[in-house]
């Protein structure tokens, strides 16, 4: 990455650890990216945060685990534009972690939270990538490709969050399998309509953020749509 380097091991004072060794541990990791996308983690964080603990009373992140930034390869990793995300410990004791499968898990608590965090990512990256994408079961991926975020119904990733979310805080009941179709439709229209969101979250960058908020907010507070 030359001059546009950026090396650390901690985002905005808080230690990033690697935690794929085995057995699982948290280990001291130097890290890379470009600059600006650094400054972009340094703003998702902080909202992340923000937004924890003012729904939901979760204190400050005391420390984070990541599978990788830059990477020596192709695509957005190897642009130094990327991030994978493995687990957030916040102050309170509370965890989120994808690489445990939270998406997934049987705790409706902790589903929402992986949401909230999910929807938190989306507000600042595109794209992102979550446990129902394959090959993602373990991490969330972030990365700076074709932004401002935009909802599209032709993307997978985007149908399968929202397909998640319809059905972790409006009980959809609905298949996530990325397709969008009538019944996806429906639900997003049900969720959306509980949430207030007005506008085109399809073709408005700032109506995907809001939509995204919503779902931080209920997701931290741990409260289905329609009850704040």
């Amino acid at each position: 990455m030359g001059a546009t380097e950026k090396s650390f091991t901690k985002i905005d004072g808080v230690p990033v650890y690697y935690m794929r060794n085995a057995p699982p541990r948290l280990d001291f990791a130097t890290w890379y990216c470009t600059y600006s996308f650094y400054n972009k983690l340094v703003y998702w964080k902080r909202n992340t945060e923000w937004a924890a603990n003012n729904y939901g009373n979760y204190g400050t992140i005391t420390w984070m685990a990541s599978a990788g930034f830059y990477v020596n390869k192709g695509g957005q990793h190897g642009a130094g534009t990327a991030m994978d995300l493995d687990r957030i410990r916040w102050s309170s004791g509370k965890i989120s972690s994808p690489y445990y499968g939270h998406h997934a898990t049987s705790s409706l608590t902790l589903r929402r939270r992986y949401y909230a965090l999910d929807a938190c990512c989306r507000r600042y990256f595109r794209w992102v990538l979550d446990g129902y994408y394959p090959g993602h079961a373990d991490h969330i991926h972030a990365d700076f490709a074709a932004l401002p975020t935009k909802f599209s119904k032709s993307s997978t990733s985007d149908t399968r969050f929202i397909q998640a979310v319809c059905n972790n805080f409006n009980s959809a009941g609905i298949s996530v399998d990325g397709v969008w179709g009538p019944n996806t439709q429906a639900a997003y229209d049900a969720a959306t309509a509980k949430i207030g969101v007005t506008g085109d979250p399809f073709t408005s960058s700032t109506k995907t953020r809001l939509w995204c908020w919503e779902v931080v907010k209920h997701g931290f507070a741990n409260k289905s749509f329609g009850s704040m």
